[in-house]
C-alpha cells in the first residue's frame, strides 16, 4: 500500500508539470519572505534571468555605483578683468565736480559706458593702482597717489568682485597709508588681494566661490618705487619672489579648484612687448600649475598667450591689461580693454579655461582734462576723437583717432583674441 501511494504522488507531479503553459506566461506562486522590504511576502527577481520570460537582467548602474559623477557638470563662470585704475588729479577733480550734497565725489559717470559689461560678469577683477588712505592724508596725484575712498565704493557698486592693491604705488603714503587702505577695503563687500597686515595674513590665501567652484587669488608686485616699510614693521607687501610664488601656488591648489595670479610686472612701462623677466615669471607660474595670470603695470596693452607648463598644464596669461582709467598724456596709455574668459567643465571631471577675448577700451578726457570717460573702442567715434584732450596743442599728445587706437590694440594683441570687427 505504501509503495502504491508513492507511485501515485509521482504520477500527479508529472501530470502537473505537463499542464504548465509553454508560452512564458507561467507565474510562480507567491512565497512568504522578506526579500523585498517594501512588499513583504514578494520575491525580488534576481539579477540574471527573469522568472517570467527567461530574459537576462542588466544591473542598474545607478544602483551599482559604476556610473561616474562629474562634480563640475553645468559649470560656466564668466570672468572679466581690467587693468590699471590710475587716478590722476584731473579724474578726482572731475568726480568732485560731478558730486552732490549727498555724495561729494562721484566716479560712476566715468565708467557708465562699460558698466553693463562689468555687472554682467560672474566674477569681475580690477587692478586699483592708487591707494585710498583717506582724506587725512590729502588727495594727491603723481608721483605719490592718494584717491578718495568714494572711488572704492563706486567700484563695488559697479560690480567688481576682486580688487588688487599690490602695485608700485602701494606705499605711496607709507606704512600708515598702506594700513588705512587695507582697513578701508575690509569694510567693503569685495575680496581684496595684495594688501596684508602681516605674514600670517598673507599666508591666509583668499578663496572665493562661484557655482560651487573654489577660486584662489594670489598677488605680487615687482616693487614699491624704492619705498620700504619701516624697520620692525609687521606689515607685509607681497614682492615678487620665486620661492613665495612656488609655495603659494602649491598651497592654493590644495584648497581650491582654480588658481588665478595677479602680477604687477615691472619695472618697464609704455612698451607693448613684455620684459624677459615677465616672461620668465609667467613660465614659472605655469610650471607650478596656476590657471590664469592677470598682468598689469606697463600702462599699455601687452600680449595674451597660452603658456605650457610642466605636466601638460596650460596657463592663460595676459602680460598687461593696459590702463582702465588714467590722466596720462601718451597715446599708448589711452587704450586698455575688458579681458574676458570662461571657466567651464571639461566634461571629464575637470575644469578648463576657454574663450579668451580682449574687448578694447579708450580712456577719454576733453581739452580741459575734464569729462573723463571710459569708452568701448567699438563706440568711440571720429566725432568723439576730435574732442579728445590729446589733440590739444598744449598737451601735444598727437590726438587720439579711432585708427590710432586700433593700431595700438593690434600691435599688442593677436587678432584671434579680438572682437570680430578687428579681425
Amino acid at each position: 500500500m505504501r509503495k502504491f501511494v508513492l507511485v501515485l504522488c509521482a504520477l500527479m507531479l508529472l501530470l502537473t508539470s505537463c499542464l504548465r503553459p509553454t508560452d512564458g506566461s507561467y507565474t510562480p506562486p507567491k512565497e512568504t519572505g522578506v526579500n523585498d522590504k517594501n512588499n513583504p511576502g514578494e520575491v525580488v527577481e534576481p539579477v540574471g534571468t527573469s522568472f517570467a520570460s527567461g530574459e537576462e537582467l542588466v544591473p542598474d548602474e545607478t544602483i551599482s555605483g559604476n556610473e561616474q559623477i562629474d562634480p563640475y557638470a553645468g559649470v560656466s563662470i564668466d570672468f572679466l578683468a581690467v587693468g590699471d585704475n590710475l587716478i590722476h588729479q584731473n579724474i578726482y577733480v572731475d568726480a568732485r565736480n560731478r558730486g552732490s550734497a549727498e555724495k561729494e565725489y562721484d566716479f560712476l559717470p566715468m565708467y557708465e559706458f562699460v558698466a553693463d559689461e562689468i555687472a554682467a560678469a560672474d566674477v569681475a577683477f580690477i587692478n586699483q593702482e592708487t591707494v585710498m588712505a583717506g582724506a587725512e592724508f590729502g588727495y594727491t596725484s603723481y608721483p605719490a597717489f592718494n584717491s578718495p575712498q568714494q572711488l572704492g565704493m563706486d567700484l563695488v557698486e559697479l560690480g567688481f568682485d576682486v580688487v588688487n592693491i599690490a602695485t608700485n604705488h602701494t606705499l605711496d603714503k607709507g606704512e600708515r597709508g598702506y594700513k588705512s587702505t587695507i582697513d578701508f577695503w575690509h569694510t567693503q563687500d569685495i575680496t581684496m588681494i595684495g594688501g596684508y597686515y602681516d605674514k600670517d595674513d598673507y599666508m591666509n590665501i583668499r578663496v572665493t566661490e562661484e557655482q560651487g567652484v573654489k577660486i584662489a587669488w594670489l598677488s605680487y608686485t615687482y616693487g614699491t618705487n624704492g619705498i620700504s616699510l619701516p624697520y620692525g614693521s609687521t606689515m607685509f607687501v607681497p614682492y615678487t619672489d620665486d620661492e613665495l610664488i612656488v609655495d603659494a601656488i602649491a598651497r592654493a591648489k590644495e584648497i581650491s579648484d582654480v588658481v588665478i595670479v595677479s602680477m604687477h610686472f615691472g619695472p618697464n612701462e609704455y612698451n607693448p612687448v613684455p620684459m624677459d623677466e615677465s616672461v620668465r615669471l609667467a613660465q614659472l607660474i605655469a610650471d607650478c600649475g596656476a590657471d590664469v595670470i592677470l598682468g598689469h603695470h606697463s600702462h599699455c596693452l601687452q600680449p595674451i598667450d597660452w603658456i605650457y607648463g610642466k605636466d601638460g598644464n596650460e596657463t592663460l596669461c595676459i602680460y598687461s591689461l593696459g590702463n582702465f582709467a588714467c590722466g596720462q598724456a601718451r597715446q599708448i596709455t589711452m587704450v586698455g580693454g575688458l579681458f574676458t574668459f570662461t571657466i567651464e567643465s571639461d566634461g571629464e571631471g575637470g575644469l578648463r579655461v576657454v574663450d579668451p577675448l580682449l574687448t578694447p577700451t579708450v580712456n577719454y578726457y576733453d581739452w580741459n582734462w575734464m569729462n573723463t570717460r571710459v569708452y568701448l573702442l567699438s563706440e568711440y567715434t571720429d566725432k568723439i576723437a576730435a574732442t579728445h584732450g590729446l589733440g590739444n596743442p598744449s598737451i601735444n599728445g598727437g590726438g587720439m583717432s579711432v585708427q590710432t587706437a586700433i593700431d595700438i590694440v593690434k600691435t599688442a594683441i593677436d587678432s584671434k583674441y579680438l572682437p570680430a570687427y578687428l579681425q
